[in-house]
């Protein structure tokens, strides 16, 4: 046995010792004696002293390991160890254990035990009872398949197959090609370079006029984004691959749901940081005082707003409302020549019949995230409409899940509340690289 699972589990026994010596204190209240609060800070100190120890054994043995064995096999084998773990892993199962006050045991601890060594690292303090690490809350681009209902899915059979991943991205600027940051730790600071050099026509012995750049910086630190379902006690038993998926998906849904507005519509207050909508510097394309008829020139201007300060390159598409779509699906972009404003595009490659939207040439997308009830003058139920290169919209996740069963609050109804608790931060690298119209009519539908 390596030396980091006999600091494991003796870690186990000193916590679970400190779990009774809690008890006992709690229930003799104020006739606890000195002796016993003592003797729980002697074995909190000795908890602290085998994590440490565990993590300094942990890296000895990986760079061991590392050392003794060629990079291919590395790779090889740790791809397996996350195949296996995303396999074996039964978020019900934890759950379950806690519910009826049990102690996590096999790859459940093992999984909770990284993760609390994860929010250690992240320098977050997590307070839950169960805790899942980044790698099966790993977040993936996913190519659309039959496996997907919205993507032809829902013409084949259900069969059980892997289970879901949490967290499973579906939000709608990702697919358009936001920038993903898993794993962080700590707040992280982005030099920017926010004015370029300036070259100087010079006479011919007259010494060069100094042109230096300036920087300043965007930070990310994280932001607790939490979500909760109740769940009963007999579904929590089940081990159906359904029902793990089913409850995987209704917190990772309330967590994405959230997370996606935020990122679209933030306003640094409500919300943690600022959307694209509401970052400061983005171009506008106004339509007009009271909003106005959406038209192919003003989706043009979008693109025109962008190339004007020369940031119309990188992952270039447009996001706005399902309104918007069906509008200029209807909307010729010269009247008479049966050409349309919004088309479809070729599938992707090797994905025949995944669809594909079109606008002005570039990839489009829709998402009822994007506002279609603003105001301006006398106009109501105005839409948005975004364009820009979504590589420059930074996303930031720290560590895994915190996530915390309570057996307790609705026992009267059989239910189990399971709060999940996730860090997140966004920013906008650089806001000239979006432009957006925020007063688009489009009651001609």
């Amino acid at each position: 046995m390596l030396k980091s699972d006999e600091l494991k589990q003796s870690r186990s026994a000193k916590i679970e010792e400190m779990r009774t010596l809690i008890s006992a204190i709690e229930t003799l209240g104020a006739n606890a004696n000195d002796d016993q609060r003592s003797k729980l800070n002697t074995i909190r100190t000795e908890v602290t002293n085998l994590e440490n120890d565990i993590d300094n054994h942990l890296m000895i043995e990986a760079e061991t390991k590392r050392m003794a064995t060629p990079a291919t096999k590395v790779n090889e084998n740790k791809v397996n160890d996350e195949q296996r773990v995303k396999k074996g892993y039964s978020f019900l199962r934890a759950a379950n254990l806690i519910a009826n006050n049990k102690n996590l045991d096999g790859l459940e601890l093992e999984m909770h035990q990284e993760a609390e060594r994860e929010f250690k690292q992240a320098g977050i303090s997590a307070s839950g009872n169960l805790y899942i690490p980044k790698m099966i809350v790993k977040n993936e681009k996913r190519d659309m398949t039959a496996t997907s209902a919205v993507a032809g899915g829902n013409t084949v059979p259900t069969i059980l197959g892997d289970l879901i991943p949490f967290l499973d991205p579906r939000l709608a600027v990702i697919q358009a090609g936001a920038t993903l940051l898993t794993g962080l730790t700590g707040n992280l600071d982005f030099p920017r370079n926010d004015a370029a050099a300036t070259a100087v026509w010079e006479t011919e012995n007259s010494a060069n006029d100094e042109t230096s750049p300036t920087f300043d910086k965007i930070s990310m630190s994280p932001n607790r984004l939490g979500a909760f379902t109740n769940i009963s006690k007999q579904l929590l038993v089940q081990s159906s691959i359904d029902v793990e998926n089913f409850v995987r998906n209704r917190l990772s849904e309330a967590v994405n749901r959230a997370l996606d507005y935020a990122l679209i519509n933030g306003d640094n207050s409500t919300q943690p940081f600022f959307g694209i909508l509401n970052t400061a510097g983005i171009g506008s394309v106004a339509i007009g005082t009271d909003g106005g008829p959406l038209t192919y020139k003003h989706i043009i201007d979008l693109e025109t707003a962008l190339a004007t300060d020369n940031a119309d390159f990188g992952t270039l598409a447009y996001l706005t409302t399902p309104g918007v779509r069906g509008f200029l699906k209807n909307t010729e972009k010269a009247s008479g020549t049966a050409q349309f404003v919004w088309n479809d595009g070729a599938p992707p490659v090797g994905q025949q019949g995944v669809r594909t939207d079109l606008l002005n040439g570039y990839r489009a997308y829709v998402s009822t995230q994007v506002p279609s009830n603003l105001t301006k003058g006398g106009g109501t139920n105005l839409h948005s409409v975004i364009f820009g290169n979504f590589a420059e919209l930074l996303i930031g996740q720290w560590a895994g899940l915190d996530v915390v069963v309570d057996p307790y609050s609705s026992s009267k109804n059989a239910l189990v509340t399971i709060v999940v608790n996730s860090w997140w931060d966004s920013a906008v690298r650089h806001a000239k690289s979006f432009s957006a119209i925020k007063d688009a009519d489009i009651t001609g539908i």
